[in-house]
């Protein structure tokens, strides 16, 4: 499936041709409308601290603060790893200061596993997609998703072919000399995510050869997905390995000759979460946020900016197929967490790469 960007649009050219109060004590429940004792407590606690996400907080952050006025929100966002780190750091130091973490899975998993994050769950979980609620563990839930798949700039790539599937790579083509990026998985959740699909999929040896061909093409390995993106914009790297549909939909406005790829085999989803820290300042506060997040309103704010939504009654983003719909690369992220070291010096050999 190929997908051209266009202004205001995404347009499918296969397809059309161009606890109580007290945390700790019981699961904290968000309900799908809010009861106004939550609302009260939550407002007499008047902050909130959220640690996660640039793009997702940054918007559900500005509709919680628009909808209750009275809670003030403090923000930390960046690098997926480096959020956990200082999360982590409060934690051993016994000074606790995040209440919700909206983070990339990998990290949200992590966390939980250390013990630093209450139960949750939503109230009203008709409305949720299957996605929303994980296999594992009930100290999360997801609140977004995006697809993982190639990207090129048209007007840059020139008469250059595209790939079709992930193992095209392992047989590179002359002329993706030069022109391919690609990010760093020990950084990158959303690149460790590709990864370890691809070391799950394929095996160490099938694997391997795709990204020992992706070091053939004399590929650039990039700070950050920000940076990728960039030099797909400006066409100075127009062929991503990979890129997300968030990443992808981020462009449109700007008019951006880039079209999007789903391979062969499947693009990789990733999702960020949604979790309460066991020991957060803000309980109420925090609740009432992770209500918020799944909220229909929100989901729809997040969908119009490119995310894939978690609610059965909101649409996948304009122009972009339902994730039942897509063909995807299974990925058992748990199990690659813990396999996490295998995979990335597997990389590393690979594609010669240093992780740090």
């Amino acid at each position: 499936m190929t997908t051209s960007i266009k202004r205001r649009r995404l347009v499918q050219t296969l397809s059309l041709g161009s606890a109580a109060l007290a945390l700790g004590i019981s699961p904290l429940i968000a309900h799908a409308e809010p009861d106004s004792t939550l609302i009260a407590e939550a407002k007499k606690e008047g902050k909130l601290v959220v640690y996660g996400d640039l793009f997702t907080v940054q918007i559900i952050v500005k509709g919680f603060t628009a909808k209750y006025p009275g809670i003030d929100v403090t923000t930390a966002t960046g690098d997926a790893w480096q959020i956990y780190n200082r999360f982590i750091g409060e934690q051993q130091a016994g000074r606790p200061v995040m209440d919700v973490f909206y983070q990339a899975e990998d990290t949200i998993i992590t966390a939980g596993a250390s013990g630093t994050l209450a139960d949750v769950s939503y109230g009203d979980k008709g409305v949720l997609l299957p996605i929303a609620t994980p296999a594992q563990g009930t100290t999360y839930l997801r609140g977004n998703g995006q697809l993982c798949l190639f990207a090129y700039n048209k007007q840059s790539i020139g008469s250059a072919p595209i790939p079709a599937d992930w193992q095209d790579y392992a047989k590179p083509k002359d002329e993706w000399d030069g022109l391919v990026a690609t990010t760093n998985p020990a950084s990158s959740s959303a690149t460790f995510a590709v990864i370890a699909s691809l070391y799950q999929h394929y095996g160490p040896e099938a694997g391997g050869a795709i990204l020992k061909g992706v070091r053939k093409t004399n590929a650039e390995l990039v700070a950050s997905m920000g940076v990728m993106t960039t030099k797909l914009q400006t066409g100075e790297r127009p062929l991503d390995f990979f890129t997300n549909t968030t990443a992808a939909t981020g462009l449109i406005t700007q008019g951006v000759p880039v079209e999007v790829r789903v391979p062969a085999s499947g693009a990789v989803a990733q999702f960020n979460a949604v979790a309460i820290s066991k020991t957060a300042p803000h309980p109420n506060a925090s609740k009432l946020f992770l209500d918020y997040a799944l909220s229909a309103e929100t989901q729809t704010r997040l969908a119009a900016a490119g995310a894939y939504p978690v609610r059965k009654d909101v649409a996948a983003p304009k122009g972009l197929p339902a994730l039942t719909n897509v063909k995807l690369l299974k990925l058992d992220l748990p199990q690659a967490l813990k396999d996490r070291d295998t995979i990335l010096k597997w990389w590393s050999a690979s594609t010669g790469f240093n992780t740090r």
